[in-house]
């Protein structure tokens, strides 16, 4: 066991001679007087480097130095810090140092904090750090003369990063404007073989991100194998990996896989990469972005995937081809990034079946507005638009305990809808919508810096066509918008089926609306108000249940002649042929004008209202006969006075409270009618005791009629 003991001591005596050898190099070398070399080698990066504190040496867990209080800023500003540091540390090299030379070979950053910030008239700092560097670039060039060496060869400094340690370090955005803030905290990096034109290195970093707008922070990890083309010019991701996850479960990951090169530092860069990213489960994503939805179908909103290949520059980039998937729907297409003076996106999509309603919330607004929405889009007049008259506000504001469904008085976010060029095309197969079925769905639709244009909306729908175009201008401080197009040939049986199978009015038979409309407006509330359209319906074989217009229209004759009705089995709907309407729109009034159809050998004539904002309707209609009977089995008619004469009829109440009494005789305008008659038959009985007979024939008649 002796040599044991006297290996061990010789170990020893080595060790303590080495140290002390280290130990007397770095009494002897002041470090501090490599600060302007250090500042020198940060300028050629066009960094300006503050040393507030002193260079010390450590000696665990390697040899290096330490850089206190470190700062650092454009050269062109100095004075603006982006970067603040506790401590850099940066190993050295041995060899090098018994030479009495530093090499610099490892650099870690203890709590670096980035700050990016913008001020209350929407300057940011790197704006201003970007506007410096431009500046700089325009002066003349200055003559390099060559200086003679200040320090000894033995002292200089050598950098060649093999490895970069950032520990707690925080990235942090602020806007005084909006007050949003963004924090990556707690950044931990750890990248290796950064040397540039080296082989491919490994990089690992984590972090915790905080926003104002997310509910509670979201933890980040990434990896990537990644290297360094010569001179910085180029960056090659072999690939990368980046994950994200929260603590109520939403997850992602993110896989990039390409180059990021240009030839020299004067070209453009080029980018060349392949993404895959997918969001599994989506929701949680919605309620850590304090989004309360709830959507009617619990199996939605589940997954989001995107693949595509990334190719371009740093004006253009293509994404060719894009495959989009959400939930159990797959997209296809491309799309084209832009960024020019107008930054832009072109955007093209073909997709199988989606189910939109799936995706809606499921709320008692939304149930109890199903009723209003497919009235007030009805427009094919020439019609003029509603100024934006003073008396708009009042009206905005007397339905404030309604601002779901009349539409909110918030200001339009004009800011929002302008500044930026698109050209989207969407296709579908089928789409569910509304409660409706359309399919081969297509949209294509055009910006223009504030400027939308719809060039084409399409759709098959049950059995018929639907094709509309229109605009909307958020150019001006105030937003105008209009739209023309029409519906063909539309099974209205098919429709109300979709949207209200449980009406007690039945529609059946095919028809077809053209319209025409347009609004302006400040906020949604005052398009809503000043929406001005107009519309042409019409059908040829249209039937409606459970009136009998017919058997009103044989009671009214029965009453006048004092005839029975036909024994026959009046069936409980009416076949209108040839019906034509003219629809107009004010705001949330409906005014319906000319209906014009026939009923067997009667015609039928009327206009009507209805109030989309009370859910009620009024029409006045009138039967006339034409010929002797109302059809083959119908009633006839002997007086030839009733015959080709309007008789009135009054269809009026509440959406909700439609039945089979709803139309009925109108006894208002039955009287002047019925006076009239008797009028014309009294005078040839009972000469100048017309009055009185009509009187008495009328207070037997009043309670015919429901009064």
């Amino acid at each position: 066991m002796a040599w044991i003991k006297r290996t061990f001591i010789a170990l020893l005596i080595i060790f303590l001679l080495l140290a002390g050898a280290v130990a007397w190099l770095l009494v002897g070398l002041d470090v501090n007087q490599y600060k302007p070399q250090f500042e020198k080698l940060a300028a050629k990066q066009g960094i300006a480097l503050r040393l507030d504190g002193d260079i010390s040496w450590q000696l665990w867990p390697q040899l290096g130095l330490q850089l206190s209080k470190v700062q650092l800023a454009p050269l062109q500003l100095p004075r603006e810090t982006l970067v603040r540091a506790e401590r850099i540390a940066v190993g050295v090299a041995l060899k090098p140092l018994l030479q009495r030379r530093i090499e610099a070979r490892e650099v870690v950053l203890v709590a670096p904090q980035i700050e990016f910030s913008v001020d209350s008239e929407g300057r940011s700092n790197w704006q201003r750090v970007s506007q410096a560097i431009e500046a700089q670039r325009k002066l003349p060039p200055k003559l390099d003369i060559p200086k003679p060496t200040q320090q000894p060869a033995q002292q200089r400094i050598q950098f060649s990063l093999e490895k970069l340690r950032i520990q707690q370090g925080l990235l942090a955005y602020h806007d005084a404007r909006t007050g949003r803030e963004f924090k990556v905290a707690d950044l931990h990096v750890a990248a290796d073989n950064l040397i540039p034109g080296g082989g491919p290195g490994q990089l690992n970093a984590d972090a915790e991100v905080r926003s104002s707008s997310l509910q509670a922070p979201l933890k980040l990890q990434l990896e990537s194998t990644l290297a360094l083309d010569e001179g910085l010019n180029g960056l090659r991701l072999q690939p990368l990996q980046l994950g994200f996850a929260a603590d109520n479960g939403a997850k992602a990951t993110v896989h990039l896989r390409g180059y990021l090169r240009r030839d020299n530092t004067n070209q453009p860069w080029r980018v060349q990469m392949n993404l895959n990213a997918s969001a599994d489960p989506l929701r949680p994503w919605l309620a850590l972005a304090g989004a309360e939805f709830a959507p009617r179908d619990d199996t939605v909103l589940q997954k989001l995937n995107l693949e595509t290949s990334i190719e371009g520059s740093e004006q253009k980039l293509d994404l060719t081809p894009l495959q989009l998937q959400l939930d159990g729907t797959a997209f296809s297409g491309s799309a084209q990034v832009r960024n020019a003076e107008l930054p832009g996106l072109d955007l093209s999509l073909r997709g199988g079946t989606f189910n939109l309603d799936n995706y809606l919330p499921s709320s008692p607004e939304e149930n109890a507005g199903e009723t209003q929405p497919a009235e007030a889009s009805r427009p094919t007049k020439p019609i003029q638009p509603a100024p934006e008259t003073r008396t708009v506000q009042p009206a905005e504001s007397a339905n404030t305990g309604k601002g779901t469904r009349q539409g909110s008085a918030e200001p339009l976010p004009f800011s929002a809808l302008r500044g930026f060029t698109a050209n989207i095309s969407l296709a579908l197969d089928q789409l569910h919508a509304a409660g409706l079925q359309l399919d081969s769905p297509e949209l294509q639709l055009t910006v223009d810096n504030g400027l939308y244009r719809l060039q084409k909306l399409s759709a098959n729908i049950y059995g018929g066509q639907l094709s509309t175009n229109g605009e909307l201008n958020a150019r001006a401080q105030s937003a105008e918008a209009q739209m023309h197009g029409g519906l063909t040939g539309v099974d209205l049986d098919k429709v109300q089926q979709a949207l209200f199978p449980a009406r007690k009015v039945q529609l059946a038979g095919a028809a077809s609306l053209n319209w025409d409309a347009l609004t302006k407006g400040k906020t949604s509330r005052s398009l809503q108000h000043n929406l001005r359209a107009s519309a042409v319906l019409s059908s040829r074989e249209l039937s409606i249940a459970p009136f009998n217009l017919e058997k009103g229209l044989c009671q009214l004759f029965s009453y006048a002649e004092n005839t029975p009705i036909p024994n026959r089995d009046w069936p409980a709907k009416t076949q209108l042929q040839n019906l034509r309407a003219t629809i107009t729109i004010k705001g949330q009034e409906v005014k319906v004008d000319d209906i014009l159809a026939g009923i067997e050998n009667i015609a039928l004539t009327g206009d009507g209202k209805v109030n989309l904002k009370r859910q009620n309707f009024d029409f006045a209609l009138g039967l006339a006969l034409v010929g002797q009977s109302t059809s083959a089995d119908g009633c006839a008619v002997k007086n030839q006075r009733l015959r080709n004469r309007p008789l009135p009829l009054r269809c009026k109440g509440q959406f909700d409270d439609i039945d089979i009494g709803t139309c009925k005789p109108d006894s208002r305008r039955l009287d002047d009618l019925l006076r009239e008659e008797l009028k014309y038959k009294a005078k040839k009985k009972y000469g100048d005791k017309v009055e009185e007979k009509v009187d008495e024939l009328k207070e037997k008649l009043k309670n015919l009629f429901g009064r």
